[in-house]
């Protein structure tokens, strides 16, 4: 993989400056072992001369670092923005939610104490349906068989169109 590099940027070489013949043997051995370096190579020959042909000018010296460094800091200062952009938004959003809350207040503190409320049932309730299960779980497979049967029956009425009618 590394020596196909090498033999392509040896082709792009050959298009600006004559190589020697050390060079210029290595690539005419890849050009003829490989048929994608010798694709590579006729690409490589055809973009050049379309380059030449619509006379597009090479850059001058040190035109790509510029370029570089340019989008380099395009790229900070974006990043700048969109960090405090993040952050102006972090804030209306809690500024926002304690607004919410305040103006709710009332409401969310009646839902908590009926919450609470209901739970005072809702804890003995679930505690003896667990005390239950736990003591018919000596008979677990009676009550499996039990629930299966259940399961098949609302299953076949169901289907049958027994109890279980559309509106």
């Amino acid at each position: 993989m590394q020596d196909n590099e090498r033999i392509i940027e040896l082709i792009a070489k050959s298009l600006d400056e004559p190589l020697d013949a050390y060079e210029q043997a290595q690539v005419n051995q890849a050009v003829q072992d490989s048929l994608a370096i010798r694709l590579a190579s006729e690409g490589l020959r055809e973009f050049d001369s379309l380059l030449k042909r619509t006379g597009m000018a090479i850059p001058e010296e040190g035109f790509p670092a510029r370029v570089i460094a340019r989008l380099e800091a395009y790229e900070k200062s974006r990043t700048r923005r969109q960090w405090l952009l993040t952050l102006g938004v972090i804030f209306l959003g809690s500024v926002a939610g304690l607004a919410w809350f305040a103006l709710n207040a009332s409401w969310i503190a009646d839902t908590v104490l009926f919450l609470a409320a209901n739970a005072l049932v809702l804890i003995p309730f679930v505690l003896a349906f667990l005390t239950a299960l736990i003591q018919y779980v000596g008979q677990g497979p009676l009550l499996v068989y039990a629930l299966a049967v259940l399961l098949l029956t609302l299953i076949w009425a169901r289907a049958s169109g027994g109890v279980f009618k559309p509106l």
